[in-house]
């Protein structure tokens, strides 16, 4: 029989989709929790509405004085909703409501965890197999051969005529429903019931009956509720505030109703996945992929088309929690475990995570409640630093293994529904903030600029990942803790990218201000590049420098360790290409020198050269230490050049501070260090945050450029070879396609 193509460790590593079910669980708890305690607050305080309003009109009412003095150049400060210039008649934050909130949702839930399956059994009349002695070993030989610790119970369905069976129950107590059409089965085609019966236990050895459970009792009781309330309070919005509170409540329920609408696609995407799954461990016990394929040729219903055609048509596939019958054909003959991740569930997760960072802004208290704690305590680490390590995990995960199996081909479609999810929640949640502040359709003419920056920031953060997961691949499979190493790699990525997804999560409430009350008429495009310069000037060193350190440092310190562990443990064949450059050149260390050396000649030329001068040489010379550094054929060739511009911007102006140094100690007098100082240091580390990014853009640029222009002439692009330990995978439809690498 032939082998099921599946990857040996298609099991190793978590499910993405396990990290999805868990954000789609704290989505819906979140939310919930921050809507009772609102709405408990409202009630239980005696909220005055009127005053809340005269609060809100206080703040537009500073917020333009602010403004107007200083476009006049008086130096007053931003308003802050200080009691002194604005009385806030909300009540003070407590963790009683909150906590109350958080315990009555996690009861409810316990108990529909608990009582549910009973209910279900009684409900629908399941009979335990009693009388089918046969049936039942049949069943419990099945169980013991596939490692499920769990104590499962079989029953049967006699009135239900198709062939099917059901997965379900609690931890530790699990039941599988075997339909009347699969008893019947078992007597006619033992190999097909055989394969039915396994997958519903490959769901439990799984964990999807927890999660999925989890997840549908989450939606299912507090999403229309939700939703309920959020109509109600449209409703009775204009008989109790203004227009612009009115405003802010409408555009809070579309925002609602979005995040329904893309919880729903994502779940329905990862049951998609999760059936795949199953599928796949199945292939595992079994071997081989002919039981499933036997049971679908024969007795599954047609599964239509792989991609389907029409408006209706893609809905309809969207919408599906099972997938087709050519769809799971198709991944027996790929033996791929999990579909890669496409344009709506990333969407689903981007929109996710930015609601859930919009809820962490404003606190337990859902804002409903005056908080006198300092920011930093809550809003300003526990939001950003959460939304970091919730994306990267939730997308991290995923594009992990779609990129380990074929490099990730369908970066540019996931990456661009990251982003577009991000961008669309992020935007309308702030949104509803400043409606508050009566700002009408002001504040809006950066949208465009910012949702273009967004979709490219998350086709980036997705190509990373897909780099980093190859590169990092061979590592994983050859240590003995992969889940280990890849929560590692992970999270000191989002430690490495926090602060550039925090500044692009606050953005839009920082430029909404400076559209709304500040340059009401300058253009949208030029706001959005001209603020986002101003406020990214004073953070050079603490959020550029770290993403440039991060994008470059973790998929080549991934390479090079597989480098060391493909020279313990030689394969046969030939291997990658490696670098051809020593180690000094790939750090760019040799190109620093020069630079340096001709900015001491420039500097010391017949004629006054401006200070900019030095960074235009500095950066001349990192695109040329880059160039020089990967002239090779070896992968990894974006990555290992940035490498080589950091360490060429470094070197650079601590070698010329060192010779300005040297220089004056020797025409001076008295005690003097030919060594740097810290001064010098903190320059050097300035210059190189200016120079490194517009370098690396250049050499990426001219990479990309010159690439085009091989591919165009019929010339081979340089590509490298499989990475290491990563066995070749089965021909499939995307192999036509070669993998990029950064």
């Amino acid at each position: 029989m032939p082998r099921a193509p599946v990857s040996a460790g298609a099991f190793v590593l978590p499910s993405g989709t396990t990290v999805q079910f868990i954000l789609l669980i704290a989505a819906v708890v979140t939310l919930t929790v921050w809507t009772v305690a609102a709405f408990a607050a409202a009630a239980v305080n005696a909220v005055d509405v009127a005053g809340t309003q005269s609060f809100l009109e206080c703040l537009k009412r500073t917020s333009e004085e602010a403004a107007r003095r200083r476009a006049e150049g008086v130096a007053v400060p931003l308003p802050d909703g200080s009691p002194e210039a604005c009385p806030d008649p909300r009540p003070l934050a407590g963790i009683l409501i909150p906590g109350a909130s958080t315990a009555g949702l996690g009861l409810a839930m316990a108990v529909g965890y608990v009582a549910l399956p009973r209910w279900r059994v009684v409900h629908r009349g399941y009979q335990p197999l009693t009388g089918m002695p046969e049936l039942a070993a049949a069943v419990t030989g099945l169980l013991s051969g596939t490692g499920v610790r769990a104590r499962v119970t079989f029953l049967a369905d006699p009135l239900d005529p198709t062939i099917s069976a059901l997965a379900f129950g609690r931890a530790g107590r699990r039941q599988v429903v075997l339909s009347g059409g699969l008893i019947a089965l078992y007597d006619r085609d033992r190999a097909a019931f055989r394969a039915v019966v396994l997958h519903e236990l490959a769901h439990i050895r799984n964990r999807d009956i927890d999660i999925g459970f989890l997840t549908l009792i989450a939606w299912r009781t507090f999403g229309p509720p939700m939703l309920m309330v959020t109509a109600v309070a449209v409703l009775l919005a204009p008989a109790m505030f203004g227009p612009e509170q009115i405003a802010s409540i409408v555009v809070f329920a579309v925002l609602l109703g979005l995040m329904g609408l893309l919880v729903t696609l994502l779940s329905s995407a990862v049951l998609r996945s999760r059936e795949l799954y199953a599928d796949a461990r199945v292939c595992e016990w079994e071997g081989s992929t002919e039981g499933l394929r036997h049971l679908f040729t024969t007795y599954a219903a047609p599964g239509g088309s792989l991609r389907p055609t029409g408006r209706r048509g893609r809905l309809a596939e969207l919408r599906r929690v099972h997938p087709t019958t050519g769809q799971r054909l198709l991944a027996l003959g790929e033996g791929r475990p999990q579909p890669p991740p496409g344009f709506w569930d990333m969407a689903a997760v981007g929109a996710a995570v930015a609601f859930l960072f919009y809820l962490f802004e404003l606190g337990p208290g859902g804002g409903a409640f005056r908080n006198t704690s300092s920011p930093t305590d809550w809003g300003e680490l526990t939001g950003p630093a959460s939304a970091a390590l919730m994306l990267l995990v939730a997308v991290g995960t995923v594009v992990w293994r779609a990129a380990a199996w074929d490099g990730m081909p369908q970066a540019r479609t996931a990456g661009l529904g990251l982003g577009l999810g991000v961008c669309v929640s992020n935007l309308l949640a702030t949104y509803v903030v400043w409606l508050g502040f009566g700002i009408g359709g002001a504040g809006l003419s950066y949208v465009l600029s910012y949702t273009a920056v967004m979709c490219l920031a998350g086709w980036g953060l997705v190509r990373w990942l897909a780099t980093v997961a190859v590169s990092w691949q061979p590592v994983l499979e050859a240590g003995g803790r992969p889940r280990l190493i890849l929560a590692a790699v992970l999270a000191g990525s989002a430690a490495g990218l926090f602060g550039s997804i925090e500044f692009l999560l606050r953005l839009p409430g920082l430029l909404i201000y400076g559209s709304a009350f500040v340059a009401p008429e300058m253009p949208g495009a030029v706001l959005f590049f001209w603020g986002s310069g101003q406020l990214l000037s004073d953070r050079l060193t603490t959020l550029l420098l770290p993403l440039l350190l991060t994008g470059a440092l973790v998929p080549v310190t991934g390479h090079a360790l597989a480098r060391r562990l493909g020279r313990r443990r030689p394969s046969a064949g030939f291997g990658p290409a490696l670098p051809t450059a020593g180690h000094m050149v790939r750090l760019g260390i040799p190109a620093g020198a020069v630079a340096a050396v001709a900015t001491a000649v420039v500097m010391l030329g017949p004629g006054p050269a401006a200070w900019w001068v030095a960074l235009v040489v500095f950066g001349l010379a990192q695109v040329w230490a880059a160039l020089w550094a990967t002239r090779d054929h070896a992968p990894l060739r974006l990555a290992r050049g940035l490498v080589a511009v950091l360490g060429c911007g470094a070197v650079a102006p601590l070698t010329l501070a060192t010779a300005v140094q040297a220089l004056s100690c020797s025409a001076g007098s008295g005690l003097c260090s030919p060594f740097p100082e810290i001064a010098h240091a903190r320059l050097a580390v300035l210059a190189m945050a200016l120079t490194s990014g517009p370098a690396w853009l250049a050499f990426a640029a001219l990479v990309t450029s010159a690439a085009a222009v091989r591919r165009r002439r019929g010339r081979g692009v340089r590509r490298p070879g499989p990475a290491l330990g990563v066995p070749p995978k089965p021909a499939s439809r995307s192999a036509a396609r070669p993998p990029r690498t950064w």
